[in-house]
């Protein structure tokens, strides 16, 4: 199982066998979590709302581990491109070591400062008391999913993608299993509502983890020998990009926490409807997702390899499905998502809530897809500050003011139309600046 060259085959064709593995392992991890948050609908509203307050912090751990996988990506695709076999190999195994490391100190930090952190964003004592449940066991096993990760990414960036796709789709049927046992306590064992959530997500990840470890060290895209030897040249390297990339990646979660205080000034119901929208939207765009992290590797090998008549296609190829796909997408979402959302939750509230934000945020799905190829474009290149700039830009120069304005003018509502007109300005702010430093791509 070696690395993939990504220089030769046609630019769709190598598109998408580096994409359908990808999109397989999301939709199914995606797929899973519905269910999950279906689950836990059933609880009650207070744990639906607890689950909902959890994101903006779980999405903080990703995004350190996201970060430095796009890190490892660019470094390792354009180290394999250009022939670079031992250099990318040593990358791969200091990624590994960087991402564990800064994952156990954060989610150390994360766990101590659970009641101050989610007493500030709005969350009463009952529903601290489910976020508890949820987190003290979720915590601990965080350095499990960053391993996943970055070791999937270890793999993708050297071509090789099915096996990736096929450990997370495996990972998600146990999980989907696990989750209804463990939750309400199914075949004698205790119930464990969102503490059962938390359980199965932690096993699971542990045995995705050490799947992918075998594979990446089976694959040769380590250096089992030199574990030290450059560690911190590598760490260097690998932030150069990752760093400006995990600020990147941060952006999201800081701003989500920001409009979940907002969300909280309606009451724990709006919360919930959020999240129940949250999880359907993240079905609908996971297409686009699956390519985002398929174009850098894509993107990496050919530029290393001199071959940007390729980038260019790469580029004009994903620009055209995204927007093809967020017609798609926003479709069945805007007329079916009351619907949707009532499978998940009985409270009107909720999915009226829900309803609301399928109805809007969809018409965004297209240019929001235009603007994630675009950071991982940029991320590919070794060029990371743009995208740090357009994410910063959407989020606290365009988001969250519009955001703040339009919660006072119409309430919640108008927090959702601020995400879509947010996503939509900058999907089109990321197309003319990509085009403007990089010429190749008007060709």
């Amino acid at each position: 199982m070696s690395a993939r060259d990504l220089t030769q085959d046609s630019v769709p064709r190598s598109l998408f066998r580096l994409t359908a593995p990808m999109m397989i392992g999301v939709s199914s991890n995606i797929v899973v979590s519905m269910f999950e948050i279906a689950f836990i609908g059933q609880l009650g509203t207070q744990q639906l709302a607890a689950i909902t307050f959890t994101f903006p912090l779980v999405m903080m751990l990703t995004s350190i581990a996201l970060g430095i996988g796009i890190g490892t990506s660019s470094v390792i695709a354009r180290g394999v491109g250009s022939g670079a076999g031992d250099d990318a190999r040593r990358l791969g195994t200091h990624s590994l070591l960087l991402v564990a490391g800064a994952t156990l100190a954060l989610s150390a930090i994360g766990w101590a400062t659970i009641n101050p952190v989610f007493t500030a964003l709005g969350a009463t004592p009952e529903v601290l008391v489910h976020i508890h449940r949820y987190l003290d066991i979720y915590y601990p096993g965080v350095v499990l999913m960053t391993l996943t990760m970055v070791a999937g990414n270890v793999m993708r960036a050297n071509g090789s993608a099915n096996i990736p796709g096929l450990v997370m789709t495996l990972g998600a049927l146990v999980n989907l299993v696990l989750n209804p046992i463990l939750i309400f306590g199914w075949f004698g064992l205790p119930r464990m509502e969102l503490a059962g959530a938390a359980t199965a997500s932690v096993v699971t990840r542990a045995g995705t983890a050490a799947v992918l470890l075998y594979y990446v060290a089976r694959g040769n895209m380590v250096l089992v020998r030199a574990v030290t030897n450059g560690f911190l040249d590598s760490c260097r390297r690998i932030l150069h990009v990752g760093l400006p990339a995990m600020a990147t990646q941060l952006i999201g979660p800081v701003s989500a926490a920001v409009v979940t205080r907002l969300l909280a000034g309606h009451g724990e119901v709006v919360v919930a409807g959020y999240g129940v929208a949250t999880r359907v939207e993240s079905v609908a765009v996971m297409l686009l997702f699956a390519l985002s992290g398929s174009i850098g590797p894509f993107i990496g090998q050919n530029w290393g390899a001199k071959r940007p008549e390729r980038v260019a296609e790469g580029l004009r190829v994903s620009y055209q499905f995204c927007i093809a796909w967020g017609i798609v997408a926003a479709l069945p979402m805007i007329f079916f998502g009351r619907t949707i959302a009532g499978w998940i939750d009985h409270s009107p509230t909720v999915v009226d809530t829900a309803a609301f934000y399928l109805a809007v945020v969809p018409w965004s799905y297209g240019l929001w897809g235009i603007l994630m190829m675009t950071s991982a474009s940029f991320n590919a290149l070794g060029k990371p500050i743009p995208s740090t700039i357009l994410s910063f830009t959407r989020m606290f120069l365009l988001y969250i003011p519009l955001a703040l304005l339009l919660n006072g003018i119409f309430g919640y509502q108008g927090i959702f139309v601020a995400t879509a007109v947010s996503n939509a300005l900058m999907g089109i702010l990321g197309f003319l600046w990509f085009r403007r430093a990089f010429p190749l791509h008007a060709r």
